[in-house]
């Protein structure tokens, strides 16, 4: 293929590059743009204006430049980001040695394989779509390489032809091909699949990620939800202290112990937690999961075997209790505090507290009664704390977020010897009305702590409740959105406007429909779908569901495809023509051999004038076909109306329904 002859084509090509990178921006750099359009006017001069490719010394340095930059962007070449880089790099500067049919072929390849790694960072519904246009304008630019004169209009005619027929080739293969798990689901170098909650704590840790609207899981409940008040959704216990981290036990698959009964649960829900890395879950306690890749703890936490990567969703049954057991002597470790040096007023106020009042309940009583006399501020953007942060934080600046309240409270318990730790994970939520769920973001993020006493068992206290309740009752929102900084990059900040809230809860209807219907469409959801269908799976029931859902379909496809054209050289107007007096001799005029159709026509008046309007017509167009080149559009018109009114009857509907108008 000469270049000087394929302009077209590459236009078509240029394009569907450039949309194949486009939406990826999002997570590269924006350099890689600036190269796409260097790159795209050196080829055009070089086809239009006779530039030179460049040597092989100027694509080697450009080959390393592009590897340099991914490295220096990334800081690594590992990362999935750095690796997709390189490769829309590669696909770049491809142009600058693009001289054959073979090399066209290949770009418009390697482009098909960019659009598909757009769904590794993101597979809303949203993106789904703009990945079918990207697709959309691949095939475009593909068509343009055979059919160099042809309309946008032309070739998207065809790709949408072709879009139907595979149609239900596609729904066939969705519903019974195995599933092995889509790629965005298998653990992927990079940063990506980690978001969200931490495995441990530091103050001003839970701040940060509070101020983010992205979504951390939906709940969906079998009957009415509970109170936003109960809403703890429990992620990790936090029970080790090294004076300024709480971090989780070093050990936890030594503390495993049986799950709670699911058929005691008064609540039961199902759980998607958005596409992430996952190593816990979230339930509202006690919870029992119903997944096979989990285990319970005896801090009754569900941790994973292995880390799941993607979008997981599960069904929980939670029973309500007011303290939980324990069951290997964990609250003799929840006594331990580091740095014996370290926060003396806070030691000194627990040891008054540890001296004169006997009772476990009562020290925690006088822990509540502090926080609820002193004038703490509940703030995102609190002091920076120094080395005695617990003592800065509860007798100087008085500024925290609920890290700050609980990680003191618990420093306070255990120096009172009243054994305590932290329990993080997410607090209420934002019902959904249109579709009756709760959308839990990472704004809702918390930290609360627990407290073990003899006669209850582990107890949750939440000092947040006592210096800011409408964080509690009201959620997050209620407290926090006067605050500069809360959600001021997302969109949920537009939330006070109803008819955002309206949009956003109908684009997050189609997004969880995606989710649990496609995405979430595993071996389990198509083994019961299966049998639903099938009543059981066996090969002679899956043969016949494939020959009726897949063969018919394929059958007519092929017929409206592949039939048969008519015979090259074959007169459609005489055809046609015939057609019409073959259907004015069955009403009682025929024509005669070798009667002419002027003479027929004359006949037809004198003997039944009824029809004589139609058959002019029909004369007309027949004679105005015999004059006209096929290829011109004339004759195309004329052979439309000679076959439209080839039966009288049609005639007589339109003439009538006319004369009605009239």
């Amino acid at each position: 293929m000469k270049i000087s002859e394929s302009r077209h084509s590459i236009l078509w090509l240029l394009l569907a590059q450039l949309s194949a990178i486009l939406p990826l921006i999002a997570v590269l750099p924006v350099w890689i743009v600036v190269v796409w359009v260097a790159s795209a006017w050196w080829y055009w001069r070089i086809i239009s204006a006779g530039y030179q490719f460049p040597v092989a010394a100027i694509k080697a340095l450009l080959a390393i430049a592009a590897v340099l930059g991914v490295y220096l962007s990334f800081s690594s070449l590992l990362a999935l980001e750095a690796m997709v880089a390189i490769l829309i790099l590669a696909l770049i500067l491809k142009l600058l040695e693009l001289k054959t049919e073979r090399d066209q072929w290949l770009v418009l390849m390697l482009s098909y394989f960019v659009v598909a790694c757009g769904l590794l960072f993101s597979q809303q519904i949203v993106d789904v779509v703009f990945a079918l246009l990207q697709i959309m304008i691949l095939l475009l630019a593909q068509q343009s390489m055979n059919r160099d004169k042809a309309s946008p209009a032309t070739m998207s005619r065809s790709v949408g032809v072709m879009a139907l027929q595979s149609l239900p080739l596609m729904l066939l293969l969705f519903v019974i091909f195995p599933r092995i798990g889509p790629l965005w689901t298998m653990p992927l170098p990079g940063g990506q699949g980690i978001t969200g909650m931490s495995d441990s704590l530091e103050f001003g840790d839970i701040a940060k990620l509070s101020q983010s609207g992205a979504l951390a899981f939906r709940v969906r409940f079998d009957a009415e939800p509970p109170s936003t008040e109960s809403l703890y959704w429990r992620g990790l216990v936090l029970d080790q202290f090294d004076g300024r981290r709480w971090t989780r036990n070093a050990w936890p698959a030594r503390n495993k112990i049986p799950a709670p009964e699911l058929a005691t649960a008064t609540v039961k829900y199902t759980v998607t937690l958005e596409s992430a890395l996952h190593e816990w879950l979230y339930v509202l306690p006690i919870g029992s999961v119903d997944r096979r890749d989990v285990y319970y703890t005896a801090q009754h936490q569900w941790l994973s075997k292995r880390p799941i990567n993607g979008r997981v969703e599960y069904v929980v049954g939670s029973q309500f209790v007011g303290g939980l057991p324990d069951h290997n002597g964990a609250e003799r470790q929840n006594l331990q505090l580091a740095g014996r040096t370290q926060n003396p007023q806070a030691r000194a106020l627990a040891a008054e507290w540890q001296k004169n009042i006997a009772k476990a309940s009562d020290r925690v009583a006088a822990a509540i009664q502090f926080f609820e006399t002193t004038p703490f501020e509940y703030t995102l953007t609190p002091s920076v704390l120094g080395t005695n942060n617990v003592d800065e934080f509860l007798f100087t600046t008085r500024q925290g977020y609920c890290e700050h309240f609980a990680g003191s409270f618990v420093f306070l318990m255990r120096a009172a010897g009243v054994p305590a730790r932290i329990v993080v994970g997410y607090q209420g939520g934002e019902f959904n009305k249109r579709d009756n769920y709760l959308l839990v973001h990472q704004s809702d993020a918390h930290a609360w702590a627990e407290v073990w006493l003899a006669d209850e068992g582990w107890v949750r206290v939440d000092p947040t409740a006592t210096v800011a309740p409408s964080r509690i009752r009201l959620g997050a929102e209620a407290t926090l959105k006067s605050q500069s900084g809360y959600l001021k990059d997302s969109f949920m900040s537009l939330r006070r406007f109803e008819w955002a809230t309206r949009l956003r809860f109908f684009v997050d209807n189609m997004n969880y429909a995606w989710a649990r219907w496609v995405l979430n469409f595993d071996s389990d959801t198509q083994n019961n779908f299966l049998r639903g269908l099938l009543g059981e799976i066996n090969p002679q029931r899956m043969l016949i569901a494939v020959m009726f859902a897949g063969g018919i379909p394929m059958v007519l496809v092929a017929f409206f495809s592949l039939r048969i054209p008519y015979r090259k050289g074959e007169d459609l107007a005489a055809k046609y023509y015939l057609t019409s007096c073959r259907a004015l001799a069955r009403r009682g005029v025929c024509r005669e051999v070798g009667e002419t159709p002027e003479n027929y026509l004359a006949r037809v008046k004198r003997d039944m004038p009824c029809w004589f309007g139609w058959l002019e017509m029909q004369t007309l167009l027949f004679g105005e076909c015999n004059y006209c080149s096929q290829q011109s559009a004339n004759y195309q018109k004329n052979l439309r109306q000679l076959k439209r009114f080839q039966r009288p009857q049609k005639w007589l509907e339109r003439t009538s329904s006319r004369g009605l108008e009239s």
